[in-house]
């Protein structure tokens, strides 16, 4: 059950992190191009190698070169953004490391109650961990229509163990291309994805478990002695012995 919304919401984190669709759609929606005065195709160039440095294993340092709308070269990133972008790496890896032991774990222990119990023990489980990821989303999306911004802040102090997130939207590129109202659509867009995958996994397995409950065993009935009556015994006078006459 509690495996079931970590692999869930981590998969689809991963997801998002490595789809470099979801990059170039804020560059292209925010219109990064006009705020950091770069070409918009140089920052969609410049995507790729943000997402290859993000979610590989072993990556090389990052250092992205881009040609601005004067046609001088610089370096897309300062040195306030390359070492918070290396903490976000850092970020990145540990949850896809999270993501790949959840999941090995929600497939193991469906083999083991699918063998050791019943498949309807296993849709049981995968009902409830369901429901619980339902919960789980509904909760965070309460929080990011309410507060989205405090709760940013707050996770960020969580995550990161210094202030170089605090970007300044009038000179850092990286809160350019991915300002406030993008990370909101993404939160929104995971949550979204999570909560149909769970509704499809609790309606699959309740289903089953609808069509199946007449196959559900009946419990065992206790044993149950017969009450006692409370009306006396009736009394038997004791037998009269026979005596043997000679």
């Amino acid at each position: 059950m509690v495996a079931i919304p970590i692999a869930l919401i981590t998969t689809n984190i991963r997801f998002a992190a490595s789809e470099v669709r979801v990059y170039d759609y804020s560059v292209r929606e925010y219109d990064a191009a006009s705020a950091a005065r770069i070409p918009e195709s140089e920052l969609i160039r410049a995507n790729r190698s943000l997402v290859s440095y993000l979610t590989a294993e072993n990556a090389a340092p990052l250092h992205i070169v881009v040609t601005n709308n004067s046609g001088e070269e610089e370096a897309l990133f300062n040195a306030r953004e390359t070492v918070h972008l290396a903490d976000v790496r850092d970020v990145f890896q540990t949850l896809f490391t999270v993501q790949v032991f959840a999941v090995a774990l929600v497939l193991t222990l469906a083999v083991v109650l699918f063998v050791a119990a019943s498949l309807r023990v296993l849709a049981r489980a995968l009902l409830f961990g369901a429901l619980l990821t339902g919960g789980l989303v509904a909760a965070t999306g309460a929080v990011a229509s309410l507060g989205f911004d405090g709760a940013w802040h707050d996770l960020h102090l969580l995550i990161f163990t210094n202030d170089l997130w605090l970007l300044d939207p009038a000179s850092d590129h990286l809160i350019q291309m991915f300002p406030r109202d993008f990370w909101f659509q993404v939160t929104l867009l995971i949550g979204a994805f999570t909560l149909l995958q769970a509704l499809l996994i609790s309606g699959v397995s309740g289903a089953y478990l609808y069509a199946t409950r007449s196959a559900e065993p009946a419990a065992p009935q206790r044993y149950t002695p017969a009450p006692r009556s409370l009306e006396p015994r009736p009394r038997v006078p004791p037998p009269r012995p026979r005596h043997i006459t000679h």
